[in-house]
Order: structure tokens, then C-alpha cells, then sequence
């Protein structure tokens, strides 16, 4: 949505029409879904935690799903794209995916998965199939790093696509009480993952 388009539309209510604004709105309240989930989410909780009217969120998202959506994928393209900054930077494979594990594992917020879940029933099939195909984007971008890797030699062969799902599904751990807590930091929860992950079980 281009700044003339936003000055164009008719009925703005004050402190509406800028990118900013939208931005912010966007920024908030994937914050506040991805601490607390669908459900206990509102739109006047957007509102209120961005200090403007309900009616300005509205301007922008008519209802929660479309904001839900659009708050989906926008963190999942800013994720995408710190991804690529990191594994695109020099150094072996294995120290850029450590700064990745780490990067995402100190974002911790609610399970993706359980979030979709409790979202599911109140979006489009339109709304998750883009949802999805914003999670797909990071899944393949992990995979042509992996079998670049395995072109040259870095890593064994295997299923590059395979390891990439592997990969992201260990991180979830970042959520588990049990792993991350007083006696084990993120940073050491992610080393250990990428030493698991690159010598596996069998003793060497």
C-alpha cells in the first residue's frame, strides 16, 4: 500500500494514513500473537498496546484474521531474510547455522504450529496456503544452503530438505522450560543442537 493510495482512501480516522503507522500496527501485534496466540489477541488490544483508536487498526486490517495473517508474514519474511544474511556471510557452514539456531532461539514466543492451530478455524484457506508458502520460503532457503554444502563436499549427502525441517524443528526446544532454564542457556542449547546435528549419535 503506496502513501498516495493510503491518502486517497476515504473515512481515515485521525492518525491514520502513513506507512509508519501501518508498520507499527504490523510490528505490535505480531509481538502480541506471538506471545499470547490467536485467541487472546483483539484488535482494541492492538490498539491500545500501539496508543491509537480501534477504528485506526481497522483502517487498515477490517478484522483479526487478515491482521493475523499479515503479522504472519511479515515476521516470516523478516525471519527469511535474516536467514539469508546470515548463512549468505563468510565462515563454515556450521558457525553461520550456530548465529542462525541462536538468532532464532532467543526470539522465544509461542509454539508456530500451536499457533496455527488455534488460528486455523477463523482463516481463509487463501490465508494460511500464503502463511505456509511464507514458511515454505524459509525451509527452502535452508535446504540450498545444505546442498550447496553437500556439492562441495562440507557435509555428508542426505536429503537437503530433510535436514533443513530437522533443522528448524530442533529449535523449538527454545520454548521448553525444561532445556532452557537456569542451568542451560540459549547459547549452549544451540551449540549442543549443532553438535548433534553435525555428528549424530554414533560414537566416533
Amino acid at each position: 500500500m503506496s502513501d498516495e493510495q493510503i491518502k486517497r482512501k476515504p473515512g481515515r480516522p485521525k492518525g491514520t494514513g502513513s506507512i509508519q503507522t501501518m508498520q507499527q500496527i504490523l510490528r505490535t501485534a505480531a509481538y502480541l500473537f506471538m506471545e499470547q496466540g490467536f485467541e487472546k489477541v483483539s484488535l482494541e488490544g492492538v490498539a491500545q498496546a500501539c496508543g491509537i483508536t480501534k477504528a485506526s487498526v481497522y483502517y487498515y486490517f477490517n478484522n483479526k484474521s487478515i491482521l493475523f495473517t499479515e503479522c504472519l508474514q511479515f515476521v516470516l519474511k523478516m525471519a527469511h531474510d535474516q536467514t539469508a544474511m546470515l548463512v549468505h556471510s563468510d565462515g563454515p557452514l556450521k558457525a553461520r547455522m550456530l548465529q542462525v539456531a541462536e538468532r532464532h532461539m532467543n526470539n522465544a514466543h509461542v509454539e508456530f504450529e500451536t499457533m496455527m492451530r488455534e488460528a486455523s478455524s477463523g482463516l481463509s484457506e487463501e490465508q494460511i496456503a500464503g502463511i505456509r508458502a511464507s514458511e515454505r520460503a524459509i525451509h527452502e532457503l535452508v535446504c540450498s544452503v545444505f546442498k550447496k554444502a553437500m556439492d562441495e563436499g562440507e557435509i555428508v549427502q542426505s536429503d537437503p530438505m530433510l535436514l533443513a525441517h530437522v533443522f528448524t524443528a530442533m529449535l523449538t526446544v527454545k520454548n521448553r522450560k525444561e532445556i532452557i532454564n537456569d542451568k542451560k542457556t540459549v547459547e549452549q542449547a544451540a551449540s549442543e543442537i549443532l553438535e548433534l546435528l553435525w555428528t549424530g549419535l554414533v560414537p566416533r
